[in-house]
């Protein structure tokens, strides 16, 4: 595991991180356009970043929405075994939310405890345990979503030691 990424003073927000984890040659087609089309329809502001995709929201609430259903739309309508899915949802800084990132693997979408407060506790995740994913800080809790079952990644997360 890579070290823990040091905390920086950036701006504040809601972020939804993506990224792939590719096994194989991919089969479907790129589904980097439906996934920023759900983002956009769901009034996020498209980064750009090396991630493949990354999006602010206003509203922590739609962010979580919005990683749902692109998480369950991609699965149904692009459907690659070779190309999965990673997800980070965080309210924070924008380091912090790639760390959350991080942690997920292909069918996985990762909250925050930032992101459980921010939407006063309405997630439909499972807690997965604290965890330092960032230095200088408290443990924070992660959650694991519950919406992509039944296609969700069953190993463990992540987490950097």
């Amino acid at each position: 595991m890579t070290a823990r990424p040091e905390r920086k003073e950036e701006e504040s927000g809601t972020y939804v991180c993506v990224d792939f984890e590719i096994g194989g040659e991919p089969l479907g087609p790129d589904p980097r356009n439906l996934v920023e089309t759900i983002f956009l329809d769901n009034g996020a502001n498209l980064i750009e970043h090396e991630l493949p995709v990354l999006a602010a929201f206003d509203d922590p609430a739609k962010a979580v929405e919005a990683a749902i259903v692109c998480q369950w739309r991609v699965q149904r309508e692009i459907d690659d075994p070779c190309r999965k899915l990673r997800i980070g949802v965080h309210s924070g800084s924008l380091s912090e939310a790639i760390a959350v990132l991080e942690c997920s693997n292909g069918n996985q979408i990762i909250f925050s405890g930032a992101i459980d407060v921010a939407t006063g506790g309405a997630l439909d995740a499972r807690p997965m345990g604290l965890a330092t994913i960032w230095a200088d800080s408290q443990p924070t809790q992660l959650w694991l979503s519950t919406d992509s079952r039944p296609d969700i990644d069953g190993r463990p997360l992540r987490i950097p030691t």
